[in-house]
């Protein structure tokens, strides 16, 4: 098989990015200082910035900035946290590492994510907080009704906004409705520092105990003096000063990804046998193009008579529910959730990224009929 025309995920750097960002490692090498420097400290204030936040943290991974923000929370009371069941590992993983519980709530076909109702159906009275998950960069128009109903409970409500840099719904920018929202930098995602992450939060005293924990429990930073439990979750000055000549280019990224989306929507428009999961907010950060199969459709099929016409996919948002993954077959307690089962079952990312052409979405939607045609035959 030749190599495809068109890929899933590509990261953008011009010339100027590649010389800006070398120049600022140059300076990190010689003068030694390679973590939590002055990149690093920019970058937090650029990202608060961008959010409305007043505070931004940086670690090392979004499953750090996950996992920091989760102990901070745990010391204000143990119990379990209502996850929706068709997220990445590292939505459910967290709590557990934690020190909290993971239980699993169902979620809603138009939006990805749990709303009121299926929250009501899950919670139980040893649940704390609410994890919810702005899956391919999709705010839930629920999602202020859904603070507020946690809020009514005394629940505080986390935003795990991986997939949501530039998201907003009705001017707010993903994170900020909770009590805080955790961002990824992976190499991936619409932003990227090759690795990293970010809590963004208002709580004065939530983000000083997100920096206590992401520095191996110790209040000042570079002394060996430890009054938690917490962990090496550290962002390097190398992967600031690449993330913060990312976070400068995200509004252009966001009108881009917007205009090839619109494309894609227009076109899937005259092509049967599929439904897209459109944000009903801007701006959205069309992290992932998703795509519902109709029932009977073999994706796998699909994925390879894609590959054949030169278009490789990407990978689903999630392939399996949460509770299919072996690890937490006995960390989790039992229940049903149909939706997030049915909605990994058949759903597809269609190829998105900022270096994509019109001519490469055409070829996606040339490509479709005679592929689903080969999925369905």
């Amino acid at each position: 098989m030749s190599a495809p025309r068109v890929v899933p995920v590509r990261p953008d750097f011009s010339a100027g990015d590649v010389e800006e960002i070398l120049g600022a490692i140059r300076t990190s090498l010689e003068t030694g200082q390679l973590a939590q420097g002055e990149q690093v400290a920019a970058f937090e204030r650029e990202t608060a910035a961008a959010t409305g936040a007043r505070h931004a943290v940086a670690t090392g991974t979004g499953t750090g900035a996950l996992v920091c923000g989760l102990r901070a929370l745990a010391a204000r009371g143990d119990g379990e946290v209502l996850v929706p069941a068709n997220s990445f590992y590292s939505s459910a993983a967290a709590p557990l590492l934690a020190g909290l519980r993971t239980r699993l709530v169902d979620v809603e076909p138009d939006t990805l994510a749990p709303s009121v109702r299926t929250l009501r159906e899950a919670v139980t009275p040893g649940t704390v907080g609410v994890l919810t998950v702005h899956l391919g960069g999709l705010i839930s128009p629920e999602l202020p009704e859904v603070a507020a109903w946690c809020a009514e409970r005394g629940l505080w409500l986390y935003e795990d906004c991986a997939h949501a840099h530039g998201s907003r719904l009705d001017g707010r920018h993903a994170g900020r409705f909770g009590v805080a929202g955790a961002f990824s930098y992976f190499a991936t995602k619409v932003i990227t520092a090759a690795e990293g992450g970010m809590v963004v939060t208002d709580d004065d005293e939530l983000a000083a105990a997100v920096r206590l924990h992401r520095n191996l429990g110790k209040p000042e930073e570079w002394r060996s003096h430890h009054t938690v439990l917490g962990e090496n979750a550290r962002m390097s000055e190398l992967h600031a000063a690449v993330g913060r000549v990312q976070l400068r280019r995200l509004d252009e990224f966001l009108a881009v990804r917007d205009r090839l989306a619109r494309q894609y929507t227009a076109g899937l428009a005259h092509i049967p046998g599929l439904t897209p999961v459109l944000p009903r907010h801007t701006a959205a950060s069309w992290y992932k193009y998703v795509v519902l199969l109709d029932p009977g459709t073999d994706r796998a099929a699909l994925r390879a008579a894609l590959a054949e016409a030169g278009v490789r996919l990407g990978g689903e948002i999630y392939e399996k529910p949460l509770d299919a993954q072996p690890v937490f077959g006995s960390l989790l307690p039992p229940g049903r959730h149909p939706v997030a089962d049915d909605l990994c079952a058949r759903h597809i990312c269609l190829p998105l990224h900022t270096r994509m052409t019109k001519e490469d979405i055409g070829l996606v939607l040339s490509a479709l009929p005679d592929a689903l045609k080969a999925a369905t035959g």
